[in-house]
């Protein structure tokens, strides 16, 4: 028994390992199959917020494995009774499951959004951040998503004052050129 939960549990390793390094998932399509037996619908991965994790399906039942054949492992090893080994490496195994999903999924959410394209920030408000004279270059924030800073110049050659409303008119290489909204 404790050769069958030893190869359990490192089959799970094996795998968890084979895909941080090389993307095996992918490879072999393991999701899909997942989806079609049910599976990611026990460990909650067929919830909006985690589905699109590339390889998380594979990721969960890869620490089930492990967690299952190392509970199982140790408690041959302890000599715990056959019913008690696989309930609580049932057990363990589903809430490691469950971990690595909302851990994978809290990662998924902490991803950044897609930074502003140039077409973006046309028409965009900005806050001045540093006083310029007029004519000369000054500096803005653009608050969204993202908080950017980028060089400006004012269209109408107007002094900018730190906390001015500006607009972003059109972009000039790495220069935004900006009308004056509004003075702080």
């Amino acid at each position: 028994m404790a050769l069958v939960f030893g190869l359990i549990m490192l089959v799970g390793i094996v795998y968890l390992l084979l895909m941080i390094v090389g993307g095996i998932g992918d490879a072999f399509n393991v999701d899909g199959a997942l989806e079609s037996s049910g599976l990611d619908a026990i460990f909650g991965l067929d919830s909006p917020d985690v589905s699109e994790v590339s390889g998380l399906g594979c990721s969960v039942i890869a620490a089930f494995l492990a967690g299952f054949g190392a509970v199982g492992l140790t408690g041959t090893l302890a000599g715990w009774n056959t019913v008690v080994i696989l309930g609580v490496a049932l057990a363990f195994g589903y809430a490691l499951g469950r971990g690595v999903t909302a851990l994978l999924g809290y990662v998924k959410a902490q991803q950044s959004s897609r930074v502003f394209s140039s077409q973006d920030l046309v028409g965009m408000p900005a806050r001045v951040t540093i006083d310029s004279p007029a004519g000369k270059t000054g500096e803005v924030l653009i608050e969204g998503e993202q908080i950017l800073k980028y060089p400006v110049k004012e269209i109408n050659g107007a002094a900018l004052k730190r906390g001015d409303i500006v607009e972003v008119t059109e972009i000039e290489g790495r220069f935004l050129h900006v009308k004056k909204k509004r003075s702080s």
